[in-house]
């Protein structure tokens, strides 16, 4: 079991988080065993997938209980809805590497979305991978965030468990999945956060970021702009340590970045080669 209660996050820290952090959000892609990933899939198998999924949230109780959409039966109102909250994939364009991969076969039949009814976990069927795993908070609060996650990667994993199958995992390499980049855990801990002060000075940011394994990207992900001083803040590294391992490096990471942006914030002088 994936187990949140190992990770280090006290009242400070979330206070702290609270003040700085727009919102938080943890991924991570999933794909069940004996189905092809989605480049190279069957319609047989990308429905299989979806019947498996969709079976497994209907059956979701709680906090996780919600509603699923199949994709190509969504109405104007719904996909209206479901874009406002940035729940909504699109179809790739003809142009899009993930089209030329063969990712975009027999769009949108076997495809779905799924949230919650407190919208606070999200799930995509049959997009880049067979599942991409989202929980997600307007706050700081990582540790709740990551709770969620991990109850729904769990539920999921005895979904696919009961019905004769697993998620697909390789001893050496951990969990498999379409992108490479993905290999070992899948996973992206993720905060959006104020930096007013670390804005100014972008190569300082880089620097206590890579000091942590941290990638810092704009507002609207790699290679933007951060609007307004915000920065989407993550781990970089996927492979060679546990979700635990990696959320807390995020953790550690941020709160060091928020010591240096209230330094600055008092006037005072911060040298990029101690950091």
């Amino acid at each position: 079991d994936l187990d949140y209660t190992k990770l280090r996050f006290g009242s400070g820290q979330m206070r702290l988080f609270n003040e700085y952090v727009v919102s938080t959000r943890i991924r991570a892609a999933r794909n069940i065993s004996g189905c092809g990933l989605p480049p190279g899939t069957s319609a047989g198998d990308r429905l299989k997938v979806e019947s498996l999924l969709s079976s497994a949230f209907t059956g979701f109780t709680g906090e996780l209980q919600g509603v699923y959409y199949k994709l190509g039966e969504l109405n104007k109102a719904q996909k209206d809805d479901l874009r406002g909250n940035g729940f909504l994939f699109q179809k790739p364009k003809p142009t899009n590497l993930f089209t030329y991969a063969g990712a975009a076969r027999d769009w949108p039949d076997g495809r779905g979305i799924f949230h919650n009814d407190a919208r606070s976990v999200l799930c995509w069927v049959n997009e880049e991978d067979h599942c991409r795993i989202i929980a997600m908070s307007g706050d700081g609060n990582v540790k709740g965030v990551f709770e969620r996650f991990c109850r729904l990667s769990n539920a999921l994993r005895d979904v696919a468990t009961a019905q004769g199958t697993k998620f697909m995992t390789s001893k050496k390499l951990g969990f498999l999945g379409t992108c490479p980049s993905n290999l070992g855990t899948g996973l992206r801990a993720s905060v959006m956060i104020k930096l007013p002060e670390l804005n100014k000075d972008v190569h300082l940011l880089e620097k206590v970021c890579a000091a942590w394994d941290l990638q810092p990207r704009g507002s609207a992900g790699e290679h933007s702009a951060a609007v307004g001083g915000k920065w989407d803040v993550s781990n970089k590294q996927r492979i060679g340590f546990t979700e635990v391992e990696l959320v807390q490096k995020m953790i550690d990471g941020v709160t060091k970045i928020i010591a240096i942006e209230q330094r600055l914030a008092r006037g005072e002088s911060v040298n990029a080669s101690t950091v």
